[in-house]
């Protein structure tokens, strides 16, 4: 189960205002050594075998296998250079990425959630694999959810 603080919870409300029924938040923090055990699993299910044990402090142990997992439809970032680290990516999987996509660019757009800006080569939000991957730094909840009387 990933960790998810007060402010992931909170931007997760914001966000989930705007998607389509049935996406599931599959992914937010993550820690260097749970960002490496992803490498290491993708790595041996293409059959790559470590020369010794991989570890966040070694890159070495683990550098060759990070290059074959690391594919511009699948991206992974290096241990400890992950925004899931910063707790600041949020992965979102469901039946139509597509729609997920364009809730989250509207969610943006009507100030739902503010998007960290894109950076070169790497524009926020974007499919990757089976999930949309957003990075997000704030979020606004603006409605009533009560009728007053």
């Amino acid at each position: 189960m990933p960790l998810v603080d007060v402010g992931n919870t909170l931007i997760w409300q914001c966000l989930k205002l705007y998607l389509p029924v049935g996406t599931r938040l599959t992914s937010v923090r993550r820690s260097p050594e749970d960002q490496l055990a992803l490498i290491v699993g993708r790595a041996r299910k293409k059959g790559y075998i470590f020369k010794r044990l991989p570890t966040v402090a070694d890159e070495f142990s683990w550098s060759q296998a990070w290059q074959l997992v690391n594919t511009a439809e699948n991206p992974i970032a290096k241990p400890g250079r992950s925004m899931h680290q910063k707790g600041l990516a949020y992965d979102l999987s469901g039946r139509d990425l597509n729609a997920i996509f364009a809730a989250v660019n509207k969610a943006s757009s009507t100030g739902g959630i503010h998007l960290i800006p894109p950076r070169r080569g790497w524009n926020n939000p974007r499919l990757e694999g089976g999930c949309v991957h957003v990075e997000i730094d704030s979020g606004k909840l603006d409605f009533e959810p009560f009728d007053y009387a």
